[in-house]
């Protein structure tokens, strides 16, 4: 557009129409050409997908056509008049860019909302993004704008020494331009209000609260408890003390942890919905409230903490300095340093288990960007392991220059990254495995990145909305929506799950039978997939009262899994002796097959329980593991101690119920009793490698040891 107006001698107001008018036809073009693509590969969501076009590139298209005719204006009559229409057309678009970089270099913000783009999400792992209302209102800016733009193109004469305003005696179109540049100023000014773009005070004004620990500085939600604040506050210094221990090199002084009520004020504020994320530059933490220890705050500490030896203006690992990001380097350094108390496999058993089943990536695809292209599980896992190893075997100095951009072989004796990759994958081989975790392995890595999957946000914004109407007793407006996800993905298993819960819900037990035995007995499914949907009938027959039937499904389906937790509570469903027994325990872990789970119902029923079997302890347990569900950490307390005086007959909940008293031994700073059930936990037979661990680190990070 700058290039050919520059070739005119067209009026600005000409000029502007003619930007405008072919912006809005390529739009068009670009529209047709989305549409007969969707004809021929099926659509995902038309109408949200017109919607978001139209706003986004759709009026960018038109505002880009008014500033190429602007620019092809100012170029018009220059010595070197292609040359200046090119660089001053791109220069605003660029300029927008930077902008957007510099808003999220220097504030929390991970999105961006450009007059030229429209709308960038942020995080590739949030599948839910729902932009459409805060376009709305940010496109009215832009046509505001776009009006301004044309009400003083109109009042613009062009003469031979350039443009000057000119009176054409309508009063009215002056007004109108006049609004309409107040009216997008005032919708830029309101930002941060609207959901446009927010700044670091912007945010501290929603949280309002702080609180500072030794090395860590919360800002958090007025919905959140002051006593949960300083908790994470505790838990915040005790995982600076280990990740500084770990990488051998010291953090910040100070790290800022912002803390949002829930998934919808983080995505809202900054941008990250279900993402965790952090800014080892800033310094900062984003995360949302979840109950003590935090699943994933010593993770996001851990880029902080790597930020202190990163490279480039971010701080990060990888190419250029720092200024191509290393997601493979970044995210394996922060996982091999606080990895997960997963009670099924380590990192490295994980990895052989990819190993044996042929699903091991190379190295040199995962630490580089193509990082992304891969099931995030397996990225993470395998960039991990190998982190681990690496400073297992050449110390955390190579692990640090090697994150701050050194050479792999000035750091391990001159061996590349091939040559280590074939010694980490020999060591793999030490790492003993069952069949079960190779199932649940296949089932966890043998899926597709985000990429590989159809109609990712739709289908995970449609099933969201699915179980919200089944848990709101819409089993109508729930299946409507299970059967929208499987119009668009025939074989997902949570939709006809879904379905099956829905009959379930509707009293008809027949028909969820039916469902769930096809999943049963779809050889198409992972093992693990099969296994489930065979707990969810075991699950009606419990709760039915066909305690023989569902004690022979549960002790069928152990056979077949891995995961301790999962088999933990398997024992349990499969452990009443009695009627009594068995109505709290479906209660508690099942709920009502019309009305769902009520715990204080099973509360009730525990307690009968624990009166009529003053010896048994496994009421107590699920009486005390719900109370530290629930953050009332004091009663967790006075219940486990309780239970673990008494008899568990179930060695899982005895493992688990010595854990739990740990971890709230940690949180109430009991370090008395929580070095008892430390004690009696290492002493304990038959703990996973990866669980004992997983204990040892948090009785670390808290002070009992």
């Amino acid at each position: 557009m700058a290039l050919a107006v520059s070739s005119t001698r067209a009026t600005a107001f000409d000029a502007f129409g003619r930007g405008v008018a072919t912006g809005f036809v390529l739009a068009v073009l670009g529209l047709v050409a989305a549409l007969l693509h969707g004809l021929r590969v099926g659509f995902c969501d038309l109408w949200d997908g017109v919607a978001i076009f139209a706003l986004g590139p759709g009026v960018g298209a038109a505002v880009g056509g008014a500033w190429g005719a602007a620019a092809g204006l100012v170029a018009a009559g220059r010595r070197r008049r292609r040359t200046a229409a090119v660089l001053l057309s791109l220069a605003a678009p660029v300029a927008t860019i930077l902008f957007s970089l510099w808003r999220f270099w220097s504030s929390p913000m991970v999105f961006a909302f450009d007059p030229f783009f429209g709308f960038f999400a942020g995080p590739l792992y949030d599948t839910v993004i729902e932009p459409v209302d805060r376009l709305e209102s940010y496109r009215l800016g832009s046509l505001l704008s776009l009006l301004a733009a044309g009400v003083l193109a109109f009042h613009l004469d062009r003469g031979e020494g350039g443009f000057s305003l000119a009176s054409r005696r309508r009063p009215g179109v002056a007004l109108a331009g006049g609004l309409a540049a107040a009216g997008s100023l005032f919708l830029t000014l309101s930002g941060p209000r609207l959901g446009h773009f927010s700044t670091s005070a912007s945010i501290r004004d929603e949280l309002e609260r702080s609180h500072a620990s030794e090395r860590c500085e919360i800002v958090y939600a007025p919905s959140i408890p002051e006593h949960e604040a300083r908790l994470l506050g505790r838990e915040c210094d005790g995982h600076v003390r280990a990740l500084e221990a770990w990488f051998e090199a010291r953090g910040p002084e100070r790290i800022t942890v912002l803390v949002f009520e829930s998934e919808a004020q983080k995505g809202r504020l900054m941008g990250a919905a279900s993402t965790y994320i952090a800014k080892p530059w800033r310094r900062e933490v984003y995360v949302q409230f979840a109950r003590y220890p935090h699943p994933v705050l010593g993770h996001e500490l851990a880029h902080v903490i790597a930020g202190s030896f990163g490279a480039g203006p971010f701080r990060v690992s990888g190419p250029l300095g720092g200024w191509i990001p290393d997601p493979g380097r970044i995210e394996g350094v922060a996982t091999a340093a606080t990895p997960s108390d997963d009670p099924q496999l380590t990192l490295a058993g994980w990895s052989r288990a990819m190993l044996d089943l042929g699903l091991l990536p190379p190295l040199g695809s995962v630490f580089r960007l193509s990082f992304l292209g891969e099931n995030s599980s397996k990225a993470y896992t395998v960039a991990g392991a190998f982190v681990e190893w690496l400073r297992a075997a050449h110390g955390a100095a190579a692990v640090r220059g090697w994150y701050a951009g050194t050479p792999l072989p000035a750091l391990t004796g001159g061996k590349d990254l091939a040559a280590l990759e074939g010694e980490w994958r020999a060591s793999l081989a030490k790492e003993a495995l069952s069949a079960q975790a190779l199932e649940a392995a296949r089932a966890r890595f043998d899926r597709p990145a985000i990429f590989g999957r159809k109609c990712p946000h739709v289908v995970d914004r449609i099933l969201g909305e699915a179980h919200g109407r089944l848990g709101q007793g819409d089993v109508a407006g729930a299946r409507e929506r299970f059967d929208r996800v499987l119009a668009l993905d025939r074989a997902h298993f949570g939709a006809r799950a879904g379905l099956g819960s829905c009959s379930i819900k509707a009293s008809d037990d027949a028909d969820a039978r039916r469902r769930f035995e096809e999943l049963a007995g779809d050889p198409k499914l992972h093992a693990v997939l099969r296994l489930s949907a065979e707990e969810s009938l075991a699950d009606l027959d419990l709760a039915t009262g066909q305690l023989a039937r569902a004690v022979e499904r549960y002790r069928r389906i152990a056979a077949g899994v891995a995961d301790e937790d999962r088999l933990r509570t398997l024992d349990v469903k499969a452990s009443p002796a009695s009627d009594r027994e068995r109505a709290a325990i479906a209660t508690l872990l099942v709920g009502d097959v019309r009305l769902g789970r009520d715990f204080g119902e099973a509360a009730a029923l525990l307690g009968e329980w624990s009166a009529a079997a003053p010896d048994d302890g496994l009421p107590e347990y699920l009486l005390g593991r719900n109370f530290y569900n629930s953050g009332r950490y004091p009663e967790a307390a006075r219940r486990l101690d309780r239970a673990l005086e008494k008899k568990l007959r179930l060695p899982r909940v005895e493992r688990e119920a010595l854990r739990l008293r740990v971890i709230v031994g940690c949180a109430l700073d009991d370090r008395p009793r929580g070095g008892e059930a430390l004690s009696r936990f290492r002493a304990l037979p038959g703990v996973e490698p990866a669980a004992r661990a997983g204990v040892e680190q948090m009785a670390q990070r808290c002070g009992l040891q």
